[in-house]
This record gives C-alpha cells, structure tokens and sequence, in this order.
C-alpha cells in the first residue's frame, strides 16, 4: 500500500490525468461541431450544386492554413513552440471557434497555448496579436459594407465599438506596455522596499519580457502578419462569393454580404439564406481536416513543452 502511494507513483497518475484532460478538452468542442451539424446544420448545404460546394470549402481551408502560418510565425517567435505544432493546434481548435456566441475555439487555443509554450502571459499576447490583425480587417469589412449598404444596424455598430476597443488595446500593448510595466518595476524598487511589493517584481518582469517580445515581433513581422491577414480575409470573401453563386439574386458585392453577416451576427444586406449555409460549408471544411490535425497533434502534446521550455525558458 505504502509503494502504491509513493510519490512517484501519485506524479505519474497525475501527469496521466492531465493528459487525459488534455486530450478531452481538445474532443469535447470538436464532438459538439458535430452534432451541430448532424442536428440540422448540413440540411443548409442540400440542393446546392457539389462543385460549387466543394470549390468554396477548399478555399475556406485555404484561408485557415494562412491563419496556420500566421498563429505559427507568433507562437515560434513569443513561445519557442515548433512551427508545425502551432500551425497544427490552429486547424485542431479552428472549428469550435465558429461556435457563437461562446467563441469556445478562443478559450481552447489559448489553454493549448499556455499548455504548449507554458506561459498564460505569452499565449494571451498571441490571441491579443491575432485579434489585433483581425480586427483591422473587420474594420475595413465594415467599411466596405457602410459603403455599399449605407448605415449600420445596432449589431454592427457595436461590432465596429468592440473591435475598434481591441485594436486600440492592442496598440497601447504592443507599443507603450513595455515602457509602462519597466516604469511600474522602478516605481516598486524605488518606492516600496517591502517582501510583499518585491515578491511581485519577478512575475511584473516576466509580463514585461512577454509584452517586449510581442513589441518586437509587431515591429520586425507587423507588415507580414497583416498581409497574412489581408490573404486570409480575401480568401474567405472568395469562397463566400463563390457559394454565393448559388443562390438567386447574385450581385457583385454579395460574397462580402454573405461575409458581413456571418462576422456580424445580423442581417446586413439580401443574401440572409446564405448565411445558414455559409456556416454550416464553413463547419464542414474543418470538421473534415480536424481528425487529420488531430492524428499529427497528438503525438506532439507530450513533448511540446519540454522544447518551449528548453528553448525559451519559463516566463
């Protein structure tokens, strides 16, 4: 009893237990995209032609391995996690961030990549990044609808309040928040000497190198990332253009329409019927790439952390 309970063997249930955890995290959303599109979400997608069908999910795919790359470029970059495991936990998590309105994929990727690269504060700044990118290209969406449609309903306008909030947060931390966390240390140093304020300096540090890694990788890879991010939001636009040819009424403009209701949660233009369909194309594409992910991820959890932490160190 007493060797049953040795240190060694409850470490090894425990890491077992976490893995186990691990790998349900990851299948829990994943099996819930499923049934979603069991219960109704592929009736959406009857009556429309395969090869428009099929054309538009691969270019959908296509946009999401751009957002691979770029969620590989930042995580390589701020974490030390491998390329290949970072562009490989996008297409794992990508699915279950089309859940609306929990946005479960969000809250899943950053546990893979605080989990991968064992740092919260750095997998934070990589969702903050891809937001940041994101919302410049809502924004220019929102344009583009302003001008084709005239004014915004509620739903977009607060839309456009929310992203132009996460885009302002993430220029305040990318370009002033190292300068503002080594001015908050020398304030601590200076001004209060007490084990309570100085035992808060190392984790103060730790988020300063986070944020300074951050703001030089916006500096040195900003222009690449946005015109990833430019690639992505096009390519999306053209698979919506290309399902939207399906429907009756085409216009010229309707693919960014289709687009604009899906990102609004709302009707903005003609094309409402597309959007059902829009999302359920949408859903499919990457519940059919997810068990290939998964089978290449999987095998790579385990050992993840241990190249992070011998490559960064643990901030």
């Amino acid at each position: 009893m007493q060797q049953f309970l040795s240190p060694l063997k409850v470490r090894q249930a425990t890491a077992a237990a976490a893995l186990g955890l691990h790998y349900a995290v990851l299948f829990v959303p994943f099996a819930f995209v499923v049934w979603w599109l069991a219960s109704g979400g592929l009736e959406e997608l009857a009556d429309r032609p395969l090869i428009a069908l099929a054309l538009a999910g691969v270019v959908y795919l296509a946009s999401h391995c751009v957002r691979a790359v770029r969620l590989a470029v930042m995580a390589s970059r701020l974490l030390g996690i491998s390329a290949r495991s970072s562009a490989l936990l996008h297409m794992v998590t990508a699915s279950s961030a089309m859940i609306i309105p929990f946005k479960l994929g969000e809250v899943l990727r950053l546990h893979q990549l605080w989990y991968l690269g064992r740092s919260f504060a750095g997998a934070l700044i990589i969702i903050l990044l891809e937001r940041f990118f994101d919302g410049l290209m809502i924004l220019i969406l929102l344009g583009v609808v302003y001008a084709y449609h005239g004014p915004l309903g509620l739903g977009p306008m607060l839309l456009l309040a929310v992203t132009s909030l996460a885009v302002l947060a993430g220029l305040v931390v990318f370009v002033l928040g190292p300068g503002i966390l080594r001015a908050v240390q020398q304030y601590v140093v200076l001004n209060h000497r007490n084990p309570k304020s100085l035992r808060h300096l190392g984790q103060l540090d730790g988020l300063r190198q986070v944020t300074t890694r951050g703001a030089d990788l916006f500096r040195a890879q900003g222009a690449v990332l946005l015109v990833m991010s430019l690639v992505i939001w096009g390519l999306e636009a053209l698979a919506a253009t290309v399902l939207a040819f399906t429907y009756a009424g085409f216009t010229e403009t309707s693919g960014i329409v289709v687009l604009a209701e899906r990102v609004f949660e709302g009707p903005v233009g003609a094309l409402q019927g597309a959007v059902g369909a829009w999302s359920s194309l949408c859903l499919l594409s990457l519940a059919l790439a997810w068990p290939v992910a998964m089978w290449i991820y999987l095998p790579r959890v385990k050992n993840e952390p241990l190249r992070a932490q011998n490559r960064t160190g643990v901030l």
